[in-house]
């Protein structure tokens, strides 16, 4: 009998029934599109190592890009509770607050977020963004223009930040922004469409 085999056996069988096999699994099958067997996957996860905090990653972030924000912020905010202070776990959870509509706790997640690291771009575009959309308009800028400081060429910033200097009627900068959109974007519509009734123009 072949004792180092059977032991090298048992090893490879405990890995297929691991925590993390299941996750990679889980993962695979979420990319292919079979949402029901990579839940599957995770939750079995969580039944086999309650502690294992990817598990409540992976199933949280499937299920707020189904719309199921009560259970995905149940599983963020348990991926918290075992690994505080990463600043993306609280970012992730103010998204799904903020899909949810509650835009009070997604406040306080991207702040939470800022707190722990506040150089967090995408902490900083949607608290930023969030801001703009409550039309606290002179909170929203600063968050927006760091993020753009740091992220100089995406176009949603720069054509958020022309909405605000348009909602402070400040024309001038509002006209920089969307040009700056148009410029990295051609085909922005709303970009051009907002350029058309700072000119009053057609062209």
């Amino acid at each position: 009998m072949n004792t180092t085999e059977n032991i090298f056996t048992n090893i490879d069988f405990l890995e297929t029934e691991s925590a993390v096999s299941l996750n990679e699994t889980g993962t695979r099958l979420a990319k292919a599109g079979e949402m029901l067997e990579a839940e599957n996957n995770f939750l079995k996860a969580i039944e086999l190592n309650p502690d294992y905090p990817q598990s409540y990653h992976n199933l949280g972030i499937m299920q707020a890009a189904q719309q199921r924000t009560q259970e995905a912020i149940a599983n963020l905010e348990k991926l918290i509770e075992l690994k505080p202070g990463i600043a993306e776990h609280y970012c992730n959870l103010g998204i799904v607050y903020y899909l949810e509509g509650t835009f009070h706790e997604s406040e306080l997640s991207f702040s939470k977020a800022l707190e722990i690291d506040s150089n967090h771009p995408d902490s900083q575009f949607n608290l930023g963004k969030l801001l703009f959309n409550l039309d606290r308009i002179d909170e929203a800028i600063p968050f927006i223009e760091s993020f753009l400081d740091m992220k100089v060429s995406n176009t949603e910033a720069m054509f958020i930040l022309g909405m605000c200097f348009q909602k402070k009627n400040d024309k001038e900068n509002a006209q920089i922004y969307f040009e700056r959109t148009l410029d990295k974007d051609p085909d922005h519509l709303e970009a051009r469409n907002m350029l058309r009734e700072l000119n009053g123009s057609d062209t």
